[in-house]
């Protein structure tokens, strides 16, 4: 004869672990558009990274001195726990967007990629064709990394935790 089974709690606690681990996955991939929306990594190669500082511009594309060090450097700011947060309430106006491209103090990088980049993130930060990252400016205390797609900027920004692989990449880079 058998012997009676007795409940046990392991096993609905872990199909109720499945359901909110499902639920959470689910609501962050709708919210993000992005179902990779966990992956901590960052690997996309930018069709060319423009740093605009006192007035003047340097381009870079793949190929010429410097872009593989600021691609990964890119890569690496980009990615995992270096995204610390999302600040819905900035943007960019004409008059910020003229001090970042011809400001005195302004040192800004502008990332274009083709097709668009999705950053992953749990953050609301949907697919971008360009990055607007100011390391000295106006929001630069923010560490905020603006995204636009087809000329269209939007408004809030992913703060970065760290930005001083930028900064040294940027630093060896410019002539």
């Amino acid at each position: 004869m058998e012997e009676p089974r007795t409940p046990r709690l392991r096993d609905p606690l872990i199909v109720l672990a499945a359901l909110a681990m499902a639920l959470i996955w689910g609501v962050n991939a709708m919210t993000n558009r992005d179902p990779l929306w966990f992956w901590p990594w960052l690997n996309a190669q930018a069709a060319e990274i423009r740093i605009t500082t006192g007035g003047r511009e340097v381009a870079f594309v793949p190929g010429t001195p410097g872009y593989d060090r600021l691609n990964a450097a890119l890569n690496r700011a980009l990615s995992g726990f270096n995204l610390e947060g999302y600040e819905p309430q900035i943007g960019l106006s004409e008059a910020t967007l003229a001090e970042y491209r011809h400001g005195p103090q302004s040192l800004v990088l502008w990332v274009r990629y083709d097709p668009p980049v999705q950053i992953h993130t749990a953050f609301f930060f949907p697919r971008a064709d360009l990055l607007i990252i100011p390391l000295q400016g106006p929001h630069a205390e923010l560490r905020p990394v603006f995204g636009a797609l087809h000329g269209v900027i939007r408004l809030g920004a992913l703060r970065l935790r760290d930005r001083r692989m930028l900064e040294e990449a940027v630093r060896e880079v410019l002539p």
